[in-house]
Order: C-alpha cells, then sequence, then structure tokens
C-alpha cells in the first residue's frame, strides 16, 4: 500500500509540473507576439522619425512626413497585429493551405486556383499606377522589417502550423518575405467573403445568356418597389432614422388605407369567494352506562324504584 501511495503521488506531482510547463510555455509563446505599445523601434529604410500613437482601444495612428515612411509603418504595425491573418489568407489567395493544415485542404486549393485568384492580382499589379505600386512596396518592406526582427519568435499559430507540417519548431516556421502581390491578392480573398451573392450574379450572367434579354432576367427577380416600406431596425429606445423619423417604424405607401388593428377586451374571471365559517365546538352529550340509580362510581345515591322481588340476586 505504501508503494502504491508513493507513485499515485509521484504520478500527481509529474501531472502537476507537465500542466504548469505546458500553461508557462503557451504564456511564453502568445507574450512575445503581442505589439509593441512603447519605446522606440529602430527599423531600416525610413527617411525620417515616425510617430505610432495608439489610443484606448489599440488603435494605431501614424504619423510620419511622406507617403513612404507612412506606409512602412504601416506595414509594420499590420504585421505586429495580424500577421497570422496576413499568411494564413496568402496562403488562401494562392491555394496553398494544403501546406499548412495537409491533404485535408487539397479540394479548397483546387476551387481556389480555379478561380484565379492569384493570376488576377498579378493583372492587377500590372495596371496600377507607379504611385500606387510604390505605396505597396513600402508596405512589403514594413512587414518584412518586422518578419526580419522577429524570425524563430512568432505567436503561437505559427508554432501549431509548424510542428502540425513539420516545418518549424518552437520558434514557428518561417513565413516568406511579403510582397505588393500578395496585398493585391488578400483583397481577392476579402472581396470573395464580403461578395455573397456571387451566386446570384452567376445565375444572372448565364440567365442573359440563356434568354437573350436582360429584361427577361429581371421578371424572374423583380426588384423591390421604390414605394414598398422599408424597415429601419431598432437600436433602442427614443433612437431615430435618417430624415428624423422613429427605427423601427415603416413608412405606409401613399394611398394605402391605415392599418387599424383591433384590440380584443381583456375580461378577468373573478373567482367567487367563499367564506367558511369558524368550526363550532362540538357538543358532548353524556350517555348513561350505569342502571336507573346507580351513580357512575357504583354506588346508590337514591333508592331503586323496582321492587327487591324483581331483583335479580
Amino acid at each position: 500500500m505504501r508503494i502504491a501511495r508513493r507513485l499515485l503521488a509521484l504520478l500527481a506531482i509529474t501531472v502537476v509540473i507537465a500542466l504548469v510547463a505546458v500553461v508557462g510555455l503557451s504564456a511564453v509563446i502568445t507574450g512575445r507576439a503581442l505589439p509593441q505599445t512603447s519605446g522606440t523601434i529602430r527599423i531600416d529604410g525610413l527617411h525620417a522619425p515616425v510617430s505610432v500613437i495608439r489610443d484606448q482601444a489599440g488603435i494605431a495612428q501614424i504619423y510620419a512626413d511622406d507617403p513612404h515612411d507612412l506606409f512602412l509603418a504601416q506595414g509594420y504595425v499590420h504585421a505586429q497585429d495580424r500577421l497570422w491573418q496576413m499568411e494564413f489568407w496568402r496562403h488562401i489567395s494562392s491555394g496553398r493551405l494544403a501546406e499548412l493544415f495537409g491533404p485535408s485542404e487539397l479540394a479548397t486549393d483546387r476551387f481556389i486556383r480555379t478561380l484565379g485568384w492569384r493570376a488576377a492580382a498579378e493583372r492587377d499589379l500590372g495596371a496600377l499606377p507607379a504611385e500606387t505600386r510604390d505605396a505597396l512596396g513600402a508596405y512589403a518592406e514594413g512587414v518584412n522589417a518586422y518578419l526580419a526582427d522577429h524570425r524563430a519568435n512568432l505567436g503561437l499559430p505559427f508554432v501549431v502550423a509548424g510542428l502540425k507540417a513539420g516545418t518549424g519548431g518552437l520558434g514557428g516556421y518561417g513565413p516568406e518575405p511579403w510582397t505588393p502581390l500578395d496585398s493585391i491578392a488578400w483583397q481577392k480573398v476579402q472581396a470573395f467573403n464580403l461578395g455573397g451573392n456571387y451566386a446570384d450574379e452567376i445565375f444572372r450572367l448565364l440567365a442573359d445568356a440563356k434568354l437573350g434579354d436582360p429584361a427577361l432576367t429581371d421578371q424572374l427577380s423583380p426588384p423591390y418597389a421604390a414605394d414598398m416600406p422599408v424597415v429601419v431596425p431598432s437600436t433602442g429606445a427614443g433612437t431615430t432614422a435618417a430624415g428624423g423619423r422613429p427605427r423601427g417604424r415603416a413608412r405606409r405607401p401613399r394611398g394605402a388605407r391605415p392599418r387599424v388593428r383591433a384590440r380584443r377586451p381583456r375580461v378577468r374571471a373573478r373567482r367567487p369567494r367563499v367564506r367558511t365559517p369558524p368550526a363550532r365546538a362540538a357538543r358532548r352529550t353524556r350517555r348513561p352506562t350505569s342502571p336507573p340509580g346507580a351513580s357512575s362510581s357504583g354506588s346508590a345515591s337514591t333508592p331503586s324504584p323496582w321492587p327487591a322481588s324483581t331483583r335479580r340476586p
């Protein structure tokens, strides 16, 4: 019994130490990825000092002397705040999710490469003016400056993804340098996420080709009439929508009859009150338990009216 108790105690201590080590390591890895909000950071490529001020909500406000320094600092700040999202979406736009998450994402990569987001981003980048390309290049310099300063010191998502894919250890796998093409392709992913009606647009494209007249396609899905009610969701009592009308009320079309709501009368059925009289004390009646002339104690108090000859011995 003593040996078993010692083994259980040793096992419990080992488990506690392991949990403390895992929690501590996770805290260190997570903490090193938090953005630096005070002090001075030296970044190569800046023409002049840049000020980054964060408000109470943590939103960065960047002040620079020229556009190059402004976009370079913005790239560095973005990498501080959301590098994993930038890296993840870069793999989405390129159809390379299987590199991070394994063969389970091959179907998604085929779909994305069929859409050709990366190829479309290359065409857009080539059509941009020189000023815009310079801004994208300065932004990429800022992201790469952050990557150079935090190589092998990235956050927990990079560590987990690197361990799962076998491309990194506790320092996290090393992302590729950021390019202006990555920023344009990132916009393609954002546009796809916000374009929830792309299926309707494809249907209209096919319907126009089939019917030969966009007006016939409009008849399949007529637009909402301009004179129909528009309901604005209410955000609370006392708030008003555009134009000063209370939120949550719909405008009645011109010429329409006013809606009359018939209210049903509220009838309350009163239950009759029944008063129960107080219980009366029961009257006790004494029943004779002995022959006439005998008292309750068994001794005669009065002479018996019966003749002595009729008495039983």
